[in-house]
């Protein structure tokens, strides 16, 4: 948008008028961050461009693992909705970071949020091809899953002990837990809650990958980001990209209430973002 010379309070505020925002997410600034080192002209002026969208009011989604936490909460205090937004105390914290970039101020805290994310990516990428070299038999059942049954493969397993087992195992890494057996117990209730959205969305996203890493050998070097933002969007109404490709696995990974917009890359970019807006939706950016 920044290259169309959108004005950010203005579209915002059309946004608004239609019930709409867009959502920022730390994968956003993530791969904006990402610029700095090859290009650090290039990284300010996203920077600053992206400031003049968070003066303006653009909401902030909490990552995948605290939307995940505010899951967890919501079920054990009965509420009735999840938190998947920043507070007012956390967006002045954002603000205050996105303020430094813009001045074009990559400190170390900047650096090692990048390094360690590409590093995440990386190691999950290896730690998954390991797994599938060292293991014939499920890399065999998985290979026995063709591509056009995966909607109803990814659903029959979401509900099956081993979906359980996948998102019990992120539940103790979170919440440091040392007793499976509750891990395991959160697990099954969150998968059947018929409200929940991200707890669903990690397993699928696990499952899928598994799939498409025992199917290929390999796993794409930006598939872990693109599934880490495509999650991020499981509260947003829509999820607007301009990636087809992630069309593919976007319909695999986001629940119903979720739905994803292609960006034609003729329409201007503020008019084909005010034309998704027919409704109340919250959008991901």
């Amino acid at each position: 948008m920044v290259d169309q010379n959108v004005d950010p309070p203005r579209l915002l505020d059309q946004l608004k008028r239609g019930n709409a925002n867009l959502a920022l997410s730390g994968q956003t600034i993530y791969e904006l961050a990402k610029t700095f080192p090859a290009n650090p002209e290039r990284a300010r002026t996203l920077f600053q461009y992206l400031k003049r969208y968070v003066g303006a009011g653009i909401i902030a989604a909490h990552d995948n693992m605290e939307q995940l936490f505010g899951e967890v909460d919501a079920m054990h205090a009965r509420a009735s909705g999840v938190v998947a937004y920043y507070s007012a105390a956390q967006y002045a914290l954002l603000k205050a970071e996105v303020n430094k970039l813009a001045q074009g101020d990559f400190e170390d805290v900047a650096r090692q949020f990048v390094s360690d994310r590409k590093q995440f990516s990386q190691s999950t990428r290896e730690d998954q091809k390991i797994h599938f070299e060292s293991n014939a038999h499920m890399r065999a059942q998985l290979q026995s899953v063709p591509e056009t049954d995966l909607p109803a493969w990814l659903q029959s397993e979401l509900m099956s002990d081993r979906g359980t087992a996948l998102l019990a195992q992120h539940l103790m890494r979170i919440f440091e837990l040392t007793e499976p057996d509750l891990a395991i117990n959160n697990a099954h209730y969150l998968l059947r809650h018929p409200r929940t959205r991200i707890a669903k969305g990690i397993v699928r996203s696990d499952l899928y990958s598994n799939w498409r890493c025992a199917n290929t050998r390999s796993v794409p070097r930006d598939l872990v980001d693109d599934m880490y933002h495509v999650l991020n969007a499981s509260y947003c109404s829509i999820y607007a990209t301009a990636e087809a490709k992630q069309t593919k696995y976007a319909l695999l990974l986001l629940s119903s209430p979720t739905r994803i917009a292609v960006y034609d890359g003729k329409t201007p970019v503020e008019e084909w973002l005010i034309g998704l807006v027919d409704r109340a939706v919250p959008m991901a950016a």
